[in-house]
């Protein structure tokens, strides 16, 4: 769940979390994203991050997603522990700030380390179908230590590809 699309998602409002949560069975991960904009965040920008991800989560959110890089381009392992330690164990989704990391391998590997439990890519490359040699060789580098899920351009005339191109069980749909 996010709001503004159109800046690829920020957090969406405690209001519309309440409401779906109340109504909604289904579970939902919603976006923790204050800005448009790049993903190197301020420690102030950080503490609102863990104030919406502890709301979010207590209106019923199933799991918060995020993404936290540092000036070079690599995860922001501090900032990142922060959100994963406010989940408490609820599902931990790096979105695709992702497909920015510098060395996609080694963030795969530090978000790994940090518990993070899904990560949402588009292989560096535009679309999802576009990337899928590198989706499927993060999804073999992860040997189901995290789930890999790919994103970006996925629809119904291409999604039977992108689902046997990377080897992936499941993948992210955007509506816009």
């Amino acid at each position: 769940m996010c709001s503004a699309l159109a800046l690829d998602g920020l957090t969406p409002s405690l209001g519309l979390a309440v409401v779906v949560g109340a109504r909604v069975e289904t579970p939902f991960v919603a976006m923790v994203r204050p800005r448009g904009g790049d993903f190197v965040y301020s420690g102030s920008e950080v503490s609102i991050m863990e104030r919406d991800a502890g709301l979010l989560l207590e209106a019923g959110a199933s799991g918060i997603v995020f993404g936290c890089l540092t000036r070079d381009r690599a995860v922001d392992d501090r900032q990142v522990d922060r959100l994963v330690s406010v989940a408490e164990g609820a599902e931990t989704v790096f979105h695709r700030a992702f497909d920015r990391a510098a060395a996609p391998f080694e963030a795969l590997e530090t978000l790994v380390a940090m518990g993070v439990t899904r990560i949402l890519t588009s292989g560096g490359a535009p679309t999802a179908l576009e990337g899928a040699k590198r989706i499927r060789a993060l999804v073999e580098r992860a040997a189901g230590r995290i789930e890999i899920l790919p994103a970006g351009g996925i629809r119904e005339e291409n999604v039977e590809a992108v689902v046997r191109q990377t080897g992936c069980e499941q993948v992210h749909l955007s509506r816009r």
